[in-house]
C-alpha cells in the first residue's frame, strides 16, 4: 500500500523529513509517534499528495501521489487539523454534498452515519455552531463516504471528551477489521496503540525507533531519558 525509500522533504534550508522508509502492507495499521515538529503532520500530507518530496521515492498503491494524483487519492482519506468543513450547511447537508461528490447515493446511509458519530440530534444544525469535538465527529463520518482503503488519521483523540474518544476507538476498529489500512499520528500513545500493530517513533524529521506499538511508550521513554 504505501512504499518510501530515502523520502525527504524541506522548508527553505530545514529538513522537515529526511531519509525516511518506510513500507505498509494492505491491512497493516502503523502508529506514527514524536514530539511536535517532530515530521508525523508534515508525513501524512506527503503521503495524501498533499507537499511534493524533495528527495526520495514514494508510492501510495502503486502511484506517485502528487504525478498520478487521482489514482492515489481515491485509495485514502485523510482526517487531520483542517477540516474544510462549510459553515453555512448543517451536518446533513455536509454529508448529501459529499456524498455526491464521491459519487454515492442513499439518504439512510447517511442517517446512519451520523448516528455512528453521535451526531443525529444536530443533524440539521449548521456547522459553524460546532465544537470543535463536534466537527471532528462529522470529518470522521465524511470520510466514510470516499470508501476508503488507506485512512490517515493526524491526532484523532484531539478535541474530544473521552465518550468522543472512544467511539473514534470503536470507529477506527471497524475500518481495521473490514480489512482497512491505517496511520494514525497521536501523542495519546495509550489509546493509540491499541488500534496499531506498529509503530514508528521520529525524531527532528528522520526515524529514530520503528517496532511493536505495544513497545512504543517503553522505547520512547529510554530515549527521554525517563
Amino acid at each position: 500500500m504505501i512504499h518510501a525509500r530515502g523520502l525527504g522533504i524541506r522548508f527553505g534550508s530545514q529538513w522537515a523529513l529526511a531519509h525516511v522508509d518506510l513500507e505498509l502492507l494492505s491491512g497493516d495499521r502503523l502508529l506514527l509517534a514524536g514530539a511536535n515538529g517532530s515530521g508525523k503532520t508534515t508525513l501524512l500530507r506527503l503521503i495524501a499528495g498533499l507537499r511534493q518530496p524533495a528527495a526520495g521515492e514514494l508510492l501510495v498503491d502503486g502511484r506517485r501521489p502528487t504525478r498520478e494524483r487521482f489514482g492515489a487519492r481515491s485509495a485514502l482519506a485523510l482526517v487531520s487539523h483542517h477540516d474544510y468543513l462549510y459553515d453555512r450547511l448543517t451536518a446533513m447537508e455536509t454529508l448529501r454534498l459529499w456524498n455526491s461528490l464521491c459519487g454515492g447515493s442513499g439518504e439512510t446511509r447517511l442517517d446512519d452515519l451520523l448516528a455512528e458519530v453521535g451526531l443525529s440530534a444536530v443533524a440539521d444544525r449548521h456547522v459553524g455552531g460546532f465544537s470543535a469535538g463536534m466537527r471532528k465527529r462529522l470529518i470522521l463520518a465524511r470520510s466514510r463516504l470516499e470508501n476508503p482503503r488507506l485512512l490517515l488519521l493526524d491526532e484523532p483523540f484531539a478535541s474530544l471528551d473521552p465518550e468522543g474518544q472512544s467511539l473514534v476507538e470503536r470507529w477506527v476498529g471497524r475500518f481495521v477489521d473490514d480489512g482497512g489500512t491505517l496511520i494514525v499520528a497521536s501523542h495519546a500513545i495509550e489509546r493509540a496503540s491499541r488500534l496499531c500493530s506498529r509503530a514508528v517513533l521520529l525524531e527532528q524529521g528522520q526515524v529514530a525507533w520503528q517496532g511493536e506499538a505495544s513497545a512504543l511508550e517503553a522505547a520512547w521513554g529510554r530515549r527521554m531519558g525517563r
